[in-house]
């Protein structure tokens, strides 16, 4: 999962791919922690698929990105601006050489910094978002807390936004918000991914996350080779 925090031994680290797209099969390097756990293959793919309508041309905010690898999945498929925040200079210093590695001439923004104390100060300063990432790390109950501040700050959506949030099983992620409509659940073994679309939007021809009050169960994944 791309997050914050790393382990000591920062100079530890792993090799994933990128599944699809333009950019599909390029090398991504990501730190090795015991806080940091890479996005699962099987979870990342079928996030996109759910994701790739709205992808296209799409502003994406990537919050507690580590290595980026959600967002170059999302240039890979066609995202052409991704705004990247993450605390940790390790995951953003090695972010930034993914970038320029897989895709320099792509707009994005990485900023280091607390994503809670940061994204207060983001409705002012940057654009609605089509699609906004929410992967911390687990147990700080740090989803419900970014979802308490988009929830507060609707100048940030356009009618189509969709939100996810990826948590641990045992995390309690809080589904009813002011002005953010719960619409799916995906559980991949441990993992689980949660979908939200601002309950006032416009009629459109793309498709929404299908919605269901059920809890879709995968197989458990693997981690990248």
């Amino acid at each position: 999962m791309p997050c914050a925090v790393y382990n000591t031994a920062k100079d530890k680290s792993i090799v994933m791919r990128i599944i699809a797209g333009k950019y599909k099969n390029k090398k991504i390097e990501s730190p090795e922690g015991i806080k940091t756990r890479p996005i699962l293959v099987r979870v990342r793919k079928s996030l996109f698929d759910i994701l790739q309508p709205y992808l296209d041309n799409a502003r994406m905010l990537d919050l507690f990105s580590g290595s980026g690898i959600m967002a170059l999945e999302a240039f890979s498929r066609g995202a052409a601006f991704v705004m990247s925040v993450d605390s940790d200079a390790h995951a953003t210093k090695i972010a930034e050489t993914n970038y320029k590695n897989v895709c320099p001439d792509k707009p994005f923004r990485l900023i280091r910094g607390d994503v809670i104390q940061m994204l207060p100060r983001l409705p002012f300063q940057e654009e609605p978002f089509d699609i906004i990432g929410v992967t911390p790390p687990y147990g700080n109950d740090l989803a419900n807390q970014t979802l308490a501040i988009i929830d507060q700050n609707p100048i940030w959506l356009k009618p189509e936004t969709v939100i996810f949030v990826q948590s641990g099983y045992k995390e309690d992620i809080k589904v009813e918000w002011q002005n953010l409509e719960h619409v799916r659940t995906r559980k991949y073994g441990k993992t689980v991914m949660d979908f939200f679309m601002p309950f006032e939007k416009e009629e459109s021809e793309q498709e929404e996350p299908e919605k269901s009050t059920e809890v879709d169960s995968v197989e458990t994944p693997t981690p990248d080779a």
